[in-house]
């Protein structure tokens, strides 16, 4: 594995160094200041040192609405080209590559700086597990760091195995880079040995309730832990279990289909799912969409689990700027034009859906920036990221980004109510609850499907990159229809309105990165996609 910034795993104390350095700039999230020059032989046992080690593991995650080498190519870009609802004005997000089926490894920076970054979190994670026990902490405290620091390492490593299925696991800090070469892990065993553990021990060492600064806590905890209980009682955890001895990844031989699982450990999963779920049903509310995009409701309001960005420059989310109409002079910054939805996304909206309407989730026009007289007039963009006063100044954007906010946590418990076969009462509550927001009809739970539950996650949750992983654990795509959801498809067969080629079993899974391939000599890639070992 290469590590695009080696500092991470040569010394603790410059680790330390970037966490004071990185972390203290986020307002009101953690307001640490240097009080000392840190050396690689200072004695870090202190009790002062307890919360920078916890921190630092949190470093990683700002790096979510970062590039991808090219101008308007973000990593947000990445997740949402492969689903078949994305589209890009801005040609160097190198969208045709998706819609032609010429995807490979080495696409720009799409597969290495999601990689670099997902594994730089869990070094972070792993060197300051390993150095929490020597400081001078109290139990209770101790045990709370540990718990922060272990639910963001399953996190990282939830999206690694996402994205890559086996991967490469590291449960220790590195001394070098070198150490880092190895091979592939079951998928499996890190859900098994790293993630759901992981997450389970923070559960019980987190503090209680909500979080208002983006630290994690129990409610953190438990809406990243149902994501998991939920994934894994689908695919690909389900698939392997049936012969955790083969190589699913490498082969590529993905066939099941069934959508929920029967039989194996998804039952027993679901219900693990629907015990966090009940746990934070009825504690956050649905406030307006205007929230969403209102960097004042940061950490507040249905957010659950957010990454902080700040309007100090270097430290703003990435996501503004891609998500304007490309070179439209309605703003002072870039306009990349390349996090966009589909045309045939947005049309799938039912006409009387407020997520629909004029700067809700989308707008169709704005004002130049140089004569508010001048209305500049595009299809439509998502609105739901629109930081005004970014996008009308020079400032960058500190609106947080949502990992976990509760109208996701309604629409797992629909599904989980459904998938359990609960009573109609259950399985539609969680649904209706958004529909409500929305100004849509509720749905009867005695007739709810699985296209209905998909149909308003992608509507609810569009662009997320929520809708990937949606695909990859149910293996079904949605058919996007005028004013509706016409149907849902098997993944496999499937092909996007604008794309040539149908999905196969290759697309259940993503390249590794061509920088992997280079530098770790043992790595295996998965079915279907270059570049491959040479050796």
């Amino acid at each position: 594995m290469k590590y695009n910034n080696i500092k991470i795993v040569i010394r603790p104390a410059i680790f330390l160094l970037a966490c004071f350095i990185t972390l203290s700039s986020c307002e009101e999230f953690l307001e640490e200041v240097p009080t000392n020059q840190l050396t690689a032989q200072g004695d870090l046992t202190a009790r002062e040192f307890g919360e920078p080690l916890a921190i630092g593991a949190y470093r990683m995650l700002s790096s979510w609405t970062g590039g991808a080498r090219d101008w308007g190519n973000i990593l947000p870009n990445t997740l949402e080209f492969p689903t078949g609802g994305a589209f890009t004005s801005e040609p160097h997000a190198q969208f045709d590559k998706y819609a032609t089926n010429q995807v490979t490894g080495n696409l720009l920076d799409n597969f290495n700086n999601q990689w670099a970054n997902w594994y730089a979190g869990v070094q972070d994670a792993n060197l300051a597990l390993d150095l929490l026990p020597s400081v001078d902490l109290p139990q209770a405290l101790l045990a709370q760091y540990q718990g922060e620091v272990r639910a963001l390492r399953a996190f990282y490593y939830f999206n690694i195995v996402r994205y890559w299925g086996d991967a490469v696991m590291i449960t220790a800090p590195l001394d070098n880079v070198n150490e880092a070469a190895l091979p592939r892990t079951s998928l499996k065993q890190i859900y098994d040995e790293v993630i759901i553990p992981d997450l389970e021990f923070a559960l019980n060492a987190v503090p209680a309730g909500k979080s208002s600064n983006g630290r994690v806590t129990q409610d953190v905890v438990r809406a990243i832990l149902a994501d998991v209980y939920l994934t894994v009682s689908g695919y690909p955890y389900q698939e392997v279990e049936t012969d955790p001895s083969k190589d699913w990844c490498g082969e590529g031989s993905w066939a099941m289909q069934e959508y929920p699982v029967s039989g194996g450990s998804a039952t027993a999963f679901l219900q693990k799912a629907k015990t966090q779920l009940d746990a934070l049903y009825g504690n956050y509310v649905l406030g307006t969409y205007d929230d969403l995009h209102d960097p004042s409701m940061n950490n507040q309001g249905e957010a659950i689990f957010q990454v902080q960005y700040s309007t100090q420059p270097g430290y703003n989310n990435g996501i503004l700027q891609p998500s304007l109409p490309l070179l439209t002079k309605i703003s002072k910054s870039d306009e990349n034009g390349s996090f966009v939805p589909a045309q045939h996304y947005y049309d799938s909206y039912a006409a009387n859906d407020e997520r629909a309407m004029e700067r809700s989730m989308f707008f169709t026009w704005d004002t130049n920036i140089d004569d508010v007289t001048d209305t500049i007039r595009f299809a439509p963009h998502l609105f739901k990221y629109y930081d005004a006063a970014a996008v009308k100044s020079v400032n960058g954007s500190g609106l947080n980004w949502s990992h976990y906010r509760y109208a996701d946590i309604l629409l797992m418990l629909t599904e989980v109510n459904w998938a359990l076969g609960e009573s109609p009462a259950e399985i539609e509550k969680g649904i209706n609850e958004v529909r409500l927001r929305a100004g849509l009809a509720p749905l009867n739970g005695a007739t709810i499907t699985l296209k209905e539950i998909l149909s308003e996650r992608a509507w609810e949750l569009v662009f997320e990159n929520k809708m990937l992983w949606d695909q990859r654990r149910t293996r079904r795509c949605i058919v996007y229809g005028d004013n509706e959801i016409s149907s849902i498809d098997n993944f496999i067969g499937h092909q996007a309105r604008i794309f040539n080629f149908a999905f196969t079993p290759q697309h259940l899974l993503s390249p590794i990165p061509g920088d992997e391939m280079n530098n770790n000599g043992v790595i295996q890639q998965n079915f279907g996609y270059l570049p491959t070992q040479t050796n």
